[in-house]
């Protein structure tokens, strides 16, 4: 089964952890996400199965939102409660006008470095390998992309609590920030608690429970529910709304490719095409569903366009389901008497 998940993850579990349960559920080797999640945090963790794996580049990018906790006047070595505390102070002066006027700086175009306890990779090792084994490596700043960064709500006290609502780019850790506004307020502070609520097009609206997957649970009143994660306790309960989900076939769990993929264009292929497809013959306009459609969007490429816009990809209406699939990935390539041309990229289609 090909397609794309839009898994909710519940807390204590690793974003692998996640994926091992999908394989199970839809028997498919090939499942891959798009975008960790600690194991504190719950949300949005997009998976690829299938050939659709090979889409993942295309996705890896996109920006990201979170509902965030910071608990300040607490630092650990992972930058979150999961971790071990090694400064604890009581900051009841601090006030939400003093987080709030700090803000802009970590807002935009900003430098970052990543926590010690992180997946990144510093000469050829993972820095969470290295922190465990008691070796202390910083990894060198990265630039990344912070959106919006907006206090929500403040809760004062010894070790005060702050509701952040975020939007980031590629490469950025939320747990970074909680520490580096720490650092500046002089008091330090970690994650209490994360929440993804988008990743790209995935949104939290429209997540599967990662425990409603393959299995339903009947109620009283004949209504199926879906099993859903725990509630949080504390200052963000309630954020994660409960899912009800119909018995429904795996197959209707997967996101539509169309609303997955908008970013990029989409052109039918004619179903008589579709053989050139699966032995990787040249296309022309003339083999999609809407040549004029697709010359005109030929036109508009130049060698200036960036990469994404370049991109494009190749669908079909699935006879059995009436879903379109992807058959291909092409792109425009500007040939030397400057006219356009389309170039395969990856093929997904199989012959059957």
């Amino acid at each position: 089964m090909d397609g794309f998940l839009n898994v909710l993850k519940p807390k204590g579990i690793t974003s692998h952890d996640a994926v091992l349960q999908v394989r199970r559920v839809f028997k498919q080797e090939r499942v891959g996400h798009l975008g960790t999640l600690d194991p504190m945090a719950v949300g949005v963790l997009p998976m690829a199965l299938g050939c659709y794996t090979r889409l993942s580049e295309y996705l890896l990018n996109e920006d990201k939102e979170y509902l965030t906790e910071f608990v300040f006047g607490v630092a650990t070595d992972t930058c979150d409660l999961d971790g071990r505390i090694t400064s604890r102070v009581e900051c009841d002066h601090l006030t939400a006008a003093d987080v709030t006027k700090l803000l802009a700086k970590y807002t935009g175009s900003i430098k970052q470095n990543p926590p010690a306890y992180s997946a990144v990779h510093v000469k050829g090792r993972r820095l969470h390998e290295l922190a465990r084994r008691g070796i202390k490596v910083e990894a060198p700043a990265r630039d990344v992309k912070v959106h919006e960064f907006r206090l929500l709500s403040w809760k004062p006290g010894p070790h005060p609590r702050g509701i952040f609502r975020l939007g980031v780019g590629r490469g950025t850790y939320v747990r970074s920030l909680a520490r580096d506004l720490g650092n500046d307020l002089g008091c330090g502070a970690a994650v209490s608690y994360l929440l993804r609520t988008r990743v790209g097009n995935f949104t939290l609206r429209d997540a599967v429970p990662l425990g409603s997957i393959g299995q339903t649970r009947v109620h009283p009143r004949g209504q199926s529910r879906a099993h859903t994660p725990r509630r949080t306790t504390g200052d963000m309960q309630g954020l994660i709304p409960v899912h009800t989900l119909p018995s429904r076939s795996l197959r209707n769990l997967l996101s539509d490719p169309y609303a997955v993929l908008s970013a990029f264009p989409l052109f039918e292929i004619k179903r008589d095409s579709l053989t050139s497809v699966v032995w990787g013959r040249p296309l022309n306009a003339g083999d999609f569903a809407d040549p004029a459609k697709v010359r005109d969007w030929l036109k508009q490429v130049t060698v200036d366009t960036p990469d994404k816009q370049r991109v494009f990809f190749g669908t079909y209406p699935d006879p059995v389901s009436g879903r379109h699939e992807v058959a291909c990935v092409l792109s425009a390539v500007t040939a030397q008497d400057k006219s356009c041309r389309i170039k395969y990229e990856k093929v997904l289609v199989q012959e059957e």
